[in-house]
């Protein structure tokens, strides 16, 4: 579960219990469809995390903290309409953490990098 936007915080935090599917909510505002071969995604913590990793139309995984390996999805059919969310499963108690969710489109109409935080707090059953 995510409450949304609070002033000056983080602007989600999600709540989810040990072994949990969480979605972390991320939306690209932007008008009309997008190009998936021109979107560049990062999901991280902090400056050096790599959560997850979106770049031209596919998923790069192989620099991927290996703590996520096989626990992220992205919603590739509701990407071209700006839904970025990502889906972590088997959530672990050290999972929580402030999660960033980094977007940009290249090309031929690049666009300002796009970033909004989620802050997700792991609790144990």
């Amino acid at each position: 579960s995510c409450l949304v936007f609070i002033p000056g915080q983080a602007d989600t935090t999600c709540h989810a219990f040990v072994g949990d599917t969480v979605i972390l909510p991320c939306t690209a505002t932007s008008p009309g469809e997008l190009i998936l071969s021109n979107s560049i995604l990062y999901w991280q913590i902090g400056h050096s995390v790599l959560v997850h990793f979106f770049h031209k139309g596919h998923d790069s995984l192989n620099l991927q903290d290996k703590r996520y390996d096989g626990r992220t999805s992205l919603f590739l059919d509701q990407m071209k309409h700006g839904n970025f969310s990502l889906k972590l499963s088997n959530v672990q108690l050290l999972d929580t953490d402030v999660y960033t969710c980094i977007y940009k489109q290249t090309g031929d109409h690049p666009n300002q990098t796009q970033k909004s935080k989620i802050n997700l707090i792991v609790s144990g059953k």
